[in-house]
């Protein structure tokens, strides 16, 4: 077995494990006497889990190598999902259902601690590829990030039949699987005569990190990963609240939307992004990718019916396919070898606190100002990412002062066909932030 598909099949465990619980999670909760607000912190719990800890995982990788934080990952994995079944009351372990909520609670925190697996397995790619096929690479890891999102949900329902414990367990066995596979296939990425990186202490590590956002490249590079996620997750609270009150789609059928989504975000990443990235490069296709999300997500609010919405995920899970493994790369590529495990936990990690805070904020803009706002906001969210993606190279004073004028320009666009009384103060608001910091910016 190639070093390869053991990442990819680490990254399928990963999301897998992750999404087997989304249709389950709101039953689980119920039935130990929890509310929606539950469901949103036990979410939030498991991404600021990760936010924490996927930097010092990276470091960690720098230091010891990949192979064994990745087997550390994968057994810390078995006993959050084997503790996550404990909780089910079918058990029979404890009639304190204040008790077993809180024991889901310790698994997920558990999960997101123990998600060494993302930060080392990016940085493992980046030390086998070359620059130039690096995307590539990601591509391959966002293909098995792809097939566990499409599949974690199907094999969480089929199995939740008999008990939340049997996802749970399935789980568990799934990542002592791949933890036999890593032992017995998966050699070390780093060569023997790599320098190894110092310990650092927190105090340092955190200066490091403040280092690494405030260099001109590889810190707007870290900024566009932040915004392209959380635009992407405001989403993840309310598309099926959509679905359902706009069009009249099943909940079930959601699921398959969803899990539509992600075989057009394999397919591309499989096969479209190596092609692209060769012809265009590696900052031409993630412009086209949030080019493609901003059409498809701005679209979503204005349509009635499902062939609509077939239509406009398409186009957003084509954008979603590109952007994701090029601007993997392109981070990669702004740092040094020893540098890698840190940095890619490092974006991994803004990645989790994009992931805590955007269902979050869609459900409450739904709540304050109706159904367009999450889709409005995100749309909007990915024309900034667009706007900074198209200066990529360029001066810091010169990044901020284009940037501002062209989100300007989308925010006044906005405001012209923005529905909602709640939305046009948004609009006109980011219009006049962006206006301030072009001219504080401005050349004297």
């Amino acid at each position: 077995m190639k070093p390869i598909h053991i990442l990819m099949l680490t990254m399928f465990i990963d999301l897998a494990g992750f999404a087997m619980f989304i249709p389950l999670l709101n039953y689980i909760v119920a039935e130990l006497g929890g509310s929606i607000l539950t469901v949103g912190l036990l979410i939030t719990a498991f991404s600021l889990a990760q936010f924490a800890c996927l930097p010092a995982w990276g470091r960690l990788s720098d230091r010891i190598g990949r192979r064994p934080v990745i087997m550390l990952g994968l057994g810390g994995a078995a006993i959050a999902y084997a503790v996550f079944g404990l909780a089910d009351p079918a058990l029979g372990l404890s009639d304190d259902r204040r008790l077993l909520l809180g024991v889901l609670f310790l698994s997920r925190i558990m999960l997101g601690v123990m998600s060494a697996n993302y930060a080392a397995a990016y940085a493992y790619v980046a030390d086998v590829t070359p620059p130039e096929e690096r995307a590539q690479g990601m591509g391959m890891l966002g293909v098995a990030f792809g097939l566990g999102f499409v599949c974690g949900p199907a094999l969480g329902g089929l199995l939740g039949q008999w008990g939340f414990w049997l996802p749970a367990f399935f789980g568990s066995g799934l990542a002592l699987l791949n933890l036999f596979c890593a032992w017995r296939w998966l050699p070390e990425s780093l060569p023997p005569d790599h320098v190894v990186r110092p310990r650092v202490s927190p105090g340092e590590a955190l200066r490091e990190t403040l280092a690494y956002l405030r260099q001109p490249r590889l810190g707007l590079l870290l900024v566009i990963f932040t915004l392209y996620l959380l635009a992407f997750s405001i989403i993840f609270g309310t598309f099926v609240e959509f679905s359902k009150e706009r069009i009249g789609l099943p909940v079930r059928l959601s699921g398959v939307l969803f899990a539509y989504m992600g075989g057009v975000s394999i397919v591309t990443q499989g096969g479209l992004v190596g092609p692209a990235v060769r012809r265009c490069g590696e900052a031409w296709t993630s412009r086209a990718g949030a080019l493609l999300m901003l059409l498809g997500m701005g679209y979503i609010p204005y349509t009635t019916t499902l062939e609509g919405v077939a239509l406009a995920t398409t186009i957003f899970s084509l954008g979603s396919g590109f952007i994701q493994p090029t601007l993997n790369a392109l981070i990669s590529r702004a740092v040094g070898p020893q540098e890698q495990g840190t940095v890619l936990g490092l974006s991994q990690s803004l990645g989790a606190l994009s992931r805590a805070i955007g269902p979050l904020l869609g459900t409450s803009l739904w709540t304050l100002l109706g159904y367009a706002a999450p889709f409005r906001l995100a749309s909007l969210t990915f024309a900034l990412v667009l706007v900074l993606m198209l200066q990529v190279g360029q001066s810091r004073r010169a990044v901020v002062q284009q940037s501002a004028l062209l989100f300007a320009g989308f925010s006044l666009a906005l405001w012209a066909i923005s529905p909602s009384l709640g939305l046009d103060r948004l609009a006109l608001v980011a219009t006049a932030v962006a206006l301030i910091g072009a001219l504080l910016t401005r050349k004297q």
